[in-house]
């Protein structure tokens, strides 16, 4: 999974993810995987829906394919 599915499966719109953080095209890129996203903006947009972003992160950590750009994420948030 990556980070933009797990983005679409807190099950919100787009309008409602983005809350003016970024835009609707961009975030639908991102979801698509089209985009990445910085971790920055990744923690602004989860932590706006009170989402632990520790949580967030370590869900996508068991995913082997996610492993080290969760932890550059993760080191980047822990700063």
């Amino acid at each position: 999974m990556e980070i933009g599915e797990s983005l679409k499966d807190m099950g919100l719109t787009q309008s409602e993810m983005v809350q003016g953080i970024v835009t609707e095209s961009f975030y639908s890129k991102v979801e698509r995987g089209v985009y990445k996203i910085d971790a920055e903006t990744l923690i602004k947009i989860i932590s706006a829906h009170d989402v632990d972003p520790i949580n967030f992160f370590n869900r996508l950590g068991q995913l082997k394919n996610n492993t080290s750009e969760v932890i550059m994420i993760m080191n980047i948030f822990l700063r």
